[in-house]
């Protein structure tokens, strides 16, 4: 990993003022789960301390594509009016997911925040992202066969982090001006990956994306791109990508063979109370249910937490739910109920 000089810190500050609107437009309300609408939406909230942002594009008849973008270095991205979120709704109507990464206090590498190859694990900030993509596909059923990454700068070095620990959960990435050591071409090579330099980076060492390159290549990789741009540096390079959009017409392209999970349909979901009370960890249900029931709960990823065929009017649910946000299913031969509730003691 390099270190920043006075020039370099220059060139990051001209992209960073480039690229963030004022202080108002930034601010926003926190808010986690809006209910679905047919507008197009922003949403803001925090977690673990992190800004994050969404744009919902207007409700379509299928799920859509998200791309979760990662900044570089002291750029917080969220806003609505962020360049990406418009290039790529000009394509088609795609959900952007804005993550920030957190300062990483006494490090001797300024501007690594995403973390990136050189480290020996992931960092939280990563961490903390993915947590959040995961429950957002869930909650809004945004596609799981087009999950897409593109990182700029240090931003860029998260995404071959990605591709190196999460070889299968990304349909396609675009990687601008990121630096990575030559390690993980085996498991990048499973993600169709497009990597842009300029030929003149002096942050992120052209030879590092030239080795990475090969590397891929020499793993077996034939989905992998490869667009140096001569004569230019860092933050030209990545202004020069912003403006093509062959890049996002080529991700937005890319496909995994499976893992729809559908939008839930809140006209559908009932109130749990409806259905069911819980008191010191007994669950007892309020109604007649159908002979067959089965009683499922699962976290906002689809994981099923707990699952039961329903035999009698209470069931002692495990103390690993107590407090736990889960969605639960009633299922049966005749119907399904579905809903969403916190299990408190």
């Amino acid at each position: 990993m390099r270190r920043l000089g006075f020039r370099e810190a220059l060139s990051i500050l001209a992209l960073i003022a480039a690229a963030i609107p004022s202080r108002a437009a930034q601010q926003a309300p926190a808010l986690i789960i809006a209910p679905v609408v047919d507008s197009s939406q922003f949403l803001t909230w925090t977690y673990q301390e992190a800004p994050m942002g969404l744009f919902l594009p207007k409700r379509t008849d299928h799920p859509v594509p998200v791309v979760m973008f990662l900044h570089g270095c002291n750029n917080d991205p969220v806003y609505a009016q962020h360049w990406i979120i418009s290039a790529l709704n000009a394509i088609e109507p795609v959900a952007v997911f804005l993550p920030t990464a957190p300062v990483t206090p006494n490090t001797p590498y300024p501007c690594a925040d995403w973390g990136g190859t050189y480290d020996s694990k992931i960092r939280y900030q990563l961490k903390n992202a993915l947590h959040e993509l995961d429950s957002l596909v869930a909650t809004h059923g945004l596609d799981a066969n087009r999950q897409y990454a593109y990182g700029e700068s240090m931003g860029g070095e998260g995404v071959y982090r990605l591709l190196m620990d999460f070889p299968a959960k990304f349909a396609g990435a675009v990687d601008v001006a990121g630096y990575t050591v030559n390690k993980g071409a085996a498991q990048m090579a499973k993600t169709p990956l497009w990597i842009v330099i300029g030929s003149d980076d002096d942050i992120s060492s052209v030879d590092s994306s030239r080795a990475i390159y090969a590397a891929i290549q020499q793993a077996g990789g034939t989905l992998v791109k490869y667009t140096e741009y001569p004569d230019l540096g860092h933050v030209p390079a990545i202004e020069k990508a912003r403006t093509d959009a062959a890049y996002l017409e080529w991700l937005l392209g890319q496909k995994l063979s499976s893992g729809v999970i559908p939008r839930p349909d809140v006209s559908k979901q009932v109130e749990s109370k409806e259905i069911f009370t819980v008191t010191n960890g007994t669950l007892r249900f309020t109604t007649a249910l159908p002979a067959g029931s089965r009683l499922t709960f699962s976290d906002v990823s689809g994981k099923t937490l707990f699952e039961t065929d329903i035999r009698s009017a209470s069931i002692q649910l495990p103390s690993a739910l107590k407090g736990r946000v889960v969605f639960w299913r009633v299922s049966a031969r005749a119907a399904v109920k579905s809903g969403k509730t916190t299990l408190l003691p």
